[in-house]
């Protein structure tokens, strides 16, 4: 770099201290695969899911376990799943920790890459950012942009209050697993003789 005070020339050491991005690139950075029954970096092989008969998709549970240990929520039961959250969240891995698990992993890259490792295939691939002397010892490596995750809650949110056809989340297949996992009997469907019918929440809204 060329510093116009001085009029000369100076190395310049520049640090990432952290990365921001989306869950997708998450991945993709980390080596952590964030698909199928153990998407999530913190719970690793710890991480509650449901394999959803109907809807044919995996939903993360038990995020409860993430609050204060003695917050009201935890001991809810209709509100939520029908079970309360008394076990305590999990310990993230530190920056050495994951080193160990992907320090032997060699893999191929492009479309006919070949996975080898260890840890059930969780840890994909070594990072790049590991060649960085200080990237084991950062405590957060890894960052999720708040932009991504706020729109996609939002438009899920209001496509269901207002009930938007093919946005609304509220479907025949979500409602047959509320009957599968036997909660929310509010909302469960009702069948007429060869029409069957969802019902409203009393929360949502009309378009009009």
């Amino acid at each position: 770099m060329y510093d116009g005070n001085t009029q000369d020339t100076f190395r310049l050491h520049a640090l990432i201290f952290c990365t921001i991005n989306d869950f997708p690139a998450y991945g993709n950075l980390s080596g952590y695969s964030v698909k199928g029954h153990h998407a999530c970096p913190i719970c690793e092989k710890d991480t509650s899911y449901i394999q959803l008969k109907h809807d044919k998709k995996i939903v993360d549970t038990r995020h409860r376990r993430f609050l204060k240990p003695f917050h009201p929520y935890r001991r809810m039961k209709k509100a939520f799943n029908g079970t309360s959250e008394i076990d305590s969240s999990p310990i993230p891995l530190s920056g050495l920790d994951v080193f160990d698990w992907v320090k032997n992993i060699s893999s191929m890259y492009g479309k006919t890459q070949k996975k080898d490792g260890s840890h059930n295939n969780i840890w994909k691939k070594r990072s790049i950012f590991f060649d960085l002397p200080y990237w084991c010892d950062l405590h957060v490596r890894h960052c999720l942009d708040v932009m991504h995750v706020e729109k996609n809650v939002c438009d899920s949110l209001v496509g269901t209050l207002l009930n938007i056809k093919g946005k609304t989340k509220d479907g025949l297949k979500c409602c047959q697993d509320l009957v599968e996992m036997d909660i929310r009997q509010q909302l469960h469907p009702v069948s007429k003789g060869l029409r069957t019918y969802l019902l409203l929440e009393c929360h949502t809204m009309s378009m009009t």
